[in-house]
Parts: structure tokens; sequence; C-alpha cells
């Protein structure tokens, strides 16, 4: 009978958890030359699977470079795209490249650079939880949350590794704020600093 009740409740956890999940992984992308990035997220929104691109052999090791390289790299073989979506697990060197289905009474914009339009609604992403929490990278959260506090990797964690730098900032925040929900990754840290919310 106890283990009975035992399930109940940790079914009851379970749910409770996928509850905050579903209430609170909507945000919003980022965008950069007029590409929306998904970075532990995905599109909110339908759209179209065109190809996947990869990084060169040469390729920078740091995360806004990085992200310019691949944008570089789609143009190569892509001239009508909206959005990269990264792979989980690849360090951003991997993508799928896609073009959301067109708005029939939009007027298209066309152009490159930093005053391209983006469509808001191409923005619209939900996030994939990662070693149970949120990880909010390139992306901003859009449900009202509670700061907990800021995070930052030691000054003697010297890996440049993609991935290692967002599991060293999990272990972080998860060692001392127990009660989080989610880390937001400061832009322009070099995925160094991250703020350590709570959903309201």
């Amino acid at each position: 009978m106890k283990s009975h009740h035992k399930l109940i409740a940790t079914l009851s956890m379970a749910l409770v958890s996928m509850g905050v999940y579903a209430q609170n992984d909507l945000a919003t992308a980022n965008d950069k030359d007029g590409v929306v990035l998904f970075v532990e997220s995905m599109p909110a929104n339908p759209y179209r699977h065109k190809g996947t691109v990869s990084c060169a052999t040469f390729s920078p090791d740091e995360e806004e470079p990085l992200i310019e390289h691949m944008i570089k790299q789609t143009r190569k073989e892509h001239e009508e795209f909206d959005a990269l979506i990264f792979r989980p697990g690849t360090g951003l060197c991997k993508a799928d490249i896609i073009q959301y289905y067109p708005d029939p009474d939009a007027k298209r914009k066309r152009g490159r650079g930093d005053d391209e339009e983006v469509n808001p609604k191409h923005k619209e992403a939900k996030a994939v939880p990662t070693s149970g929490i949120m990880l909010f990278m390139q992306s901003s959260p859009t449900a009202e949350y509670q700061l907990l506090g800021k995070v930052e990797t030691p000054v003697t964690f010297r890996s440049k590794d993609i991935e290692e730098l967002k599991a060293e900032l999990i272990r972080i925040s998860k060692e001392r704020y127990k009660d989080l929900d989610a880390i937001v990754v400061v832009a322009g840290s070099g995925i160094r600093k991250a703020n350590v919310i709570k959903f309201k």
C-alpha cells in the first residue's frame, strides 16, 4: 500500500513539473542578420525543413563567432531561409535550416544585415528542458519570473567547449539554487554567466 501511495506522489510531482514546463516554456528567440536562432528551443509555429548545415573544418570555438559562421555556411547553399534550429549536444556545429510558410496577407521585405525586419511570429519559441531544467540560450522567457540570483563559471574553468560550458553553468546553478526552474544565459558572456530564475 505504501508503495502505491509513493507511486501516486511521484506521478503527481512529475505532472506538476510537466505543468511548470508547459506553462513557462514559451520564449522569444534572438535573431542575427535576419536569421532567427533556436538554441535549446524549437519554433512555436509550423515550418518546413530545407536541409542541414554543419561547421567547416576550421571554425570558431566561441558562441557568437560560431553562430555567424553557421549563418555564412547556410547562405552558401540557401538564399531563402528564416531560421536555424541548432541540434542539442553538437556544440552549435550542426543545425536544421528552416523556412516558415508564407503569410498570404503579409508583404515580405527581403534584405540582408541588421536592418532586415524579422516577423515577430518567427521568433516565438518553446524551450526544451535539459538536465531537468530549462536553459534559455539565445532566447528570453516570456512568462513572469523571479530572479533567484546570478552565476558565473569560475576563472579556473578554462574549457571553451560549448557543451562543457553549458553543463558547468547548469551544475553551479543547481548546486546554489535548489528550487530553480530555469537559467537564462547572458548574451555576449561566452556562455560563462547566467541568471537563475523561478517562474511565478
